[in-house]
């Protein structure tokens, strides 16, 4: 049993958007179970579909390293405590080197980006530990993520200075003699840039967990029986809600953000029809955004959530 804490309330209500008493008697129900809660709210229509992650809450970049061949692709996140860190010209050169050295030893894990020669006698975790104690502020390597195979087209796009990075992989036949072709790579950062403005979170209906699928779907059906639908037409409405879903969570699925005409599978097709590479397809994502999972600091919100709280109770 966890202690419903403020934080853990500000945690619940940003993840679901869900009001702040609602965060807290859902918390107080389930004891502290955020899972539970978020799946409380959602069932009582109180809560968004639940996100892969919660808000981004820690300073930063996120920076994209694609190799000459653009047929391996790698994100890392570099987190620092405040964004004035991030406009540092000592910060900014950490970045550029780091960047560098992954690029050049293309690590396979966070582990590996880690024990990367970063120059000076050093790796990327001890450099990190000279650069924490160069600016007074804690840092970190805190992520990575890699896609590519040979032959296959890695096409990679970062937001906002570096709050969201994304790869997109494709793969088709002889894809390699394409990929200096400018119609090719921009369809490829069309559908990157789609996956950083929709937020994805599979691939493909044939991409989600069994357990996944079965969670939407218990979660629908209690959503739709709370609004009082009738019993024997719950699993039609539930169907017709899932096909929604899928066309909300599936990258292929979702309408293309530049012509929603066409879902990013039948765009990505047409391309391919276009230039010769009848098999076009994509085959994986990736997508970064800064401070994904971590709880900053915010004293001011912690009192207002313990006076409300402390409001509802009468004490």
């Amino acid at each position: 049993m966890a202690a419903v804490t403020p934080q853990l309330v500000k945690q619940l209500r940003d993840q679901t958007g869900a009001g702040m008493s609602d965060c807290k008697k859902a918390l107080d129900a389930v004891s502290g179970d955020l899972e539970a809660a978020v799946k409380a709210l959602r069932e009582k229509g109180l809560a968004a579909a639940a996100k892969k992650s919660g808000r981004a809450t820690s300073e930063g970049v996120v920076e994209a390293v694609l190799t000459p061949e653009r047929n391996c692709g790698m994100l890392v996140e570099i987190n620092c405590e405040t964004d004035f860190v991030t406009r540092n010209d000592s910060f900014k050169d950490f970045v550029q080197k780091v960047s560098a050295a992954v690029a050049q030893h293309k690590p396979t894990d966070l582990a590996s980006v880690l024990a990367t020669p970063y120059g000076d006698g050093q790796n990327i975790k001890e450099a990190t530990g000279t650069m924490i104690a160069t600016i007074g502020e804690n840092m970190s390597v805190r992520r990575f993520s890699r896609l590519g195979k040979d032959g296959n087209l890695v096409q990679s796009y970062v937001h906002g200075g570096g709050r969201v990075g994304v790869l997109v992989e494709l793969s088709g036949s002889d894809l390699q003699k394409h990929i200096e072709n400018p119609e090719l790579l921009e369809a490829a950062k069309d559908v990157a840039l789609q996956v950083a403005a929709m937020k994805p979170l599979f691939l493909e209906q044939g991409a989600i967990p069994s357990d996944e699928l079965k969670k939407e779907e218990e979660v629908f059906f209690n959503q739709y029986r709370n609004q009082g639908k009738p019993e024997n037409i719950l699993p039609k409405i539930v169907a017709n809600r899932l096909v929604t879903w899928f066309k909300e969570s599936c990258l292929l699925e979702q309408a293309f953000v530049k012509d929603d005409s066409k879902n990013i599978s039948q765009f990505v097709t047409e391309v391919g029809k276009k230039l010769g590479v009848a098999d076009l397809k994509v085959v994986a994502f990736e997508r970064l955004e800064l401070g994904e999972g971590v709880e900053k600091k915010d004293e001011d919100f912690a009192a207002e959530v313990e006076a409300q709280i402390k409001k509802g109770s009468g004490n």
